[in-house]
């Protein structure tokens, strides 16, 4: 009897302990965060099939890499509406063994015959927008096989063929269509016009030949739960994994894929010789300190990781210690500090191969000081300008038109390797033009569609071979000694920079676990109106964020933003992870 009263006593006062450290824990900084179960590795990805098959590749020894390359490929089948193999992306590697940051950019490339004009008489309009971004002249030189193979000759463990197994066995054997997927294709009224789109997602009529322009947002989406199987993606995959990326450059891909695009339209401008040039890139580390830690993200042509250093320099001048993290004040310093990077972006960014961004300049410590010190603390700015930069001021700012379908996805191996990836097709199902098995990308309608504005030369503008700006971020942040503390990003175009740079502010100032920190009501600028996400805490502030002179709206919001973030208690490491409530992204440890 004595010993079952010490048992129910020891019960209650485990669970009175566990409730205790529950109701302390919600703002705790980093070193008195709840400890986990040490893991040896860990993957966060917008789809549980891609975090899976990350997870399957890191239990076969595979390196990060390794598993960065399974997780794209069946995130281009699963969530083919966010990015695949021909689209875009970024890549940030971190070699723990040499302790070296490597920055690679997958970005699309405009034909070589594309002129600056081709967008021009379809600019100020939503519908000649939306004729541009579904036509043949948006498509882009696919960069993701090339950025994949690139990275995999330098850090790939695993033999390059056996990475795409996982994604060709779900394409052959099928995946149940999730909520999210379903509604993006009910939702969408393009996608129906490519007969390889309906044949794969949508209800067949019983009479195929009665299918015309008038009746084709008539057919249905396959439902909640279908198996969908993707035969043509799989025999893209097959050819890639057993002849690297020279089968989609030079062999059958790139064939098909111009074949395609000329049935719909003989004057369509991409031709062989531009997928045979086309090569990935290592670009330049893009990195700065912010409190006590090194934050690093991708240099152009993404436009993200200068706004974000630029917002976090700024912010390095406000102390934010003594408010919350959803506080007006908080909320109005980054909104600020983001408006501020948004004019350099619209003025500044371009592909570096062919134009001249002053990417130092506009990092460097004395110019982010004068531009915090434009910030009113209790008043929104009317005007905000770009700052002036020495050289450059044959630019014009001008608008690019950037859609939100995009996806990233993180992964530390059990070497402490960590990719943090960005991908995209542009917007939601790309172009909506299938080959191939795969939605070709739209990534030219990134361009501004203006080459000149009042006579003067647009960073953005259109040119051949010339890679279009993008807002993707990819983030690794170090701490103050050099070794790994986190890795982050996000889809959501022009918005992907207000969520990782309030998310990283969460983690680096406020000390918030990844989930918390990635949970946060979202607040987002690209220039002029602030959003605050609906039906959330944040959406309170209303008033409060009208009266500083913010122009306000109530926004639903749809980042997806995943993380990892590694915490040190002593010999222990600690693997704490990420995925944003908003999508169906999921994370993964082992």
């Amino acid at each position: 009897m004595n010993k079952s009263i010490s048992k129910l006593s020891d019960l209650r006062l485990l669970c009175l302990l566990g409730l205790f450290l529950a109701l302390t824990r919600t703002h705790a900084h980093a070193d008195n965060i709840e400890q986990p179960e040490p893991k040896n590795f860990i993957v966060a990805a917008a789809h549980p099939l891609a975090a899976k098959a990350g997870i399957e590749i890191l239990n076969n020894g595979g390196s990060a890499t390794d598993a960065a390359i399974a997780i794209q490929a069946v995130l281009g089948l699963v969530e083919p509406q966010s990015s695949g193999i021909a689209g875009g992306g970024f890549i940030l590697h971190y070699d723990a063994s040499a302790d070296e940051l490597t920055s690679w950019d997958g970005r699309e490339t405009a034909p070589s015959a594309i002129t600056p004009e081709i967008f021009s008489n379809r600019a100020g309009t939503l519908e000649g927008f939306i004729k541009a971004m579904t036509s043949t002249d948006a498509v882009g030189v696919p960069g993701i096989p090339a950025l994949l193979e690139t990275v995999h000759k330098k850090y790939g463990r695993l033999d390059w063929a056996g990475l795409f197994s996982p994604a060709i066995k779900l394409a052959t054997e099928g995946f149940k269509i999730t909520p999210r997927l379903h509604y993006l294709l009910s939702a969408d009224p393009f996608i129906q016009n490519s007969p390889s789109a309906r044949s794969i997602y949508f209800i067949q009529p019983d009479d195929t030949d009665k299918i015309s322009s008038d009746n084709l947002t008539k057919l249905k989406a396959k439902p909640i739960g279908t198996l969908l199987k993707n035969p043509e993606y799989a025999e893209t995959l097959i050819k890639l994994a057993e002849n690297g990326a020279k089968s989609f450059y030079v062999g059958e891909n790139s064939k098909k894929i111009i074949s395609d695009l000329a049935d719909l339209n003989p004057k369509q401008k991409l031709r062989q010789k531009d997928f045979s040039n086309y090569q990935a890139k290592q670009r330049k580390n893009l990195c700065l300190p912010y409190r006590a830690y090194k934050v690093c993200s991708m240099g152009p042509p993404s436009s993200g990781g200068v706004a974000l250093l630029q917002i976090l320099g700024v912010m390095s001048h406000f102390d934010l210690s003594t408010h919350d993290i959803v506080d007006a004040r908080v909320i109005h310093l980054i909104t600020e500090s983001t408006r501020l990077a948004f004019a350099d972006r619209e003025k500044y960014i371009g592909d570096p191969d062919l134009i001249n961004v002053p990417v130092t300049s506009l990092l460097e410590v004395s110019y982010i000081k004068s531009r915090s010190e434009l910030i009113n603390p209790d008043k929104s700015l009317k005007n905000i300008t770009p700052g002036v930069i020495k050289n450059s001021s044959f630019l014009t700012p001008t608008f690019s038109p950037e859609q939100q379908s995009t996806t990233h996805f993180v992964v530390r191996d059990a070497e402490g390797n960590v990719v943090s990836m960005t991908s995209s097709v542009e917007a939601a199902f790309g172009s909506r033009i299938m080959s191939g098995g795969m939605f070709l990308n739209n990534q030219l309608t990134d361009f501004s569609f203006s080459p000149k504005k009042d006579g003067i030369a647009v960073a953005n503008s259109v040119a051949p071979s010339k890679r279009p700006r993008s807002s993707m971020t990819p983030v690794i942040i170090f701490n103050q000694d050099g070794s790994f503390f986190a890795a982050i990003g996000s889809p959501g175009g022009p918005k992907i920079i207000s969520y990782v740079a309030q998310t990283v502010i969460a983690l680096l100032d406020y000390g918030l676990s990844m989930q918390e920190a990635i949970n946060l009501p979202r607040h987002v600028t690209t220039g002029k109106t602030l959003e605050l996400e609906a039906d959330t805490t944040v959406s309170e502030l209303k008033p409060k964020m009208e009266a500083m002179g913010h122009r306000v709206i109530l926004k639903r919001q749809h980042s997806g933003l995943h993380g990892i973030r590694l915490l040190r208690d002593n010999s222990i490491e600690i693997l704490d992870g990420g995925a944003d409530p908003r999508r169906e992204g999921i994370v993964l440890l082992q």
